[in-house]
């Protein structure tokens, strides 16, 4: 193992790869920083602004410490105003709760943007930062999720109208290559 800047290092160009991977017409964002420590990204998903207005686009800013991937990212709205949501701060701050440090960044991402459509999984009672958004979205459960659509999976890859998913290679010991796994759309 090496030593905390390397294991830094290598997850943060480990979170790049995979933050490649969720990139699209639902996720997109920008990087900063050589390997990146933080990111803009972009979510174009359906939510709540306020008890009564939606709007469609989404930005947060990521952030990744010192520590990543061993310590929480901070993340919160950028550049717009706050959804109106149980886990959101109104300052704009966003409730990640718990943190798995073996969680991908692009995994994460997805999570947030299911955050995003309220996902009714993801709201814990138990860990609120805007009690009006959570008293308004437990009084109107046949409101959520607020978006749908289909997101990205952290991994996979699309390519000519075909997304495709690399396996982890079988034991090294039989020396086999990696699978190759192809969905139509």
């Amino acid at each position: 193992m090496g030593t905390p800047e390397e294991v830094r290092r290598a997850r943060l160009e480990a979170d790049y790869e995979e933050m490649k991977s969720i990139r699209g017409t639902v996720i997109s964002w920008q990087a900063i920083g050589v390997p990146p420590s933080e990111y803009i990204v972009t979510f174009n998903v359906r939510s709540y602004i306020s008890a009564v207005q939606q709007r469609n686009q989404h930005r947060v800013r990521i952030i990744l410490s010192p520590n990543h991937p061993f310590e929480k990212p901070l993340v919160m709205m950028h550049e717009m105003s706050p959804i109106f949501h149980p886990h959101v701060w109104p300052d704009g701050k966003i409730c990640v709760g718990n943190w798995d440090y073996r969680e991908g960044l692009g995994s994460f991402v997805v999570k947030l943007a299911r955050i995003f459509q309220y996902d009714p999984t993801l709201i814990d009672p138990y860990s609120v930062a805007n009690y009006n958004a959570a008293d308004w979205f437990y009084a109107n459960p046949t409101l959520f999720p607020t978006d749908r659509q289909p997101l990205p999976v952290p991994g996979n890859k699309e390519v000519g109208g075909q997304t495709f998913r690399i396996k982890s290679p079988v034991s090294s010991s039989t020396q086999q290559k990696p699978k190759f796994v192809i969905k139509q759309k």
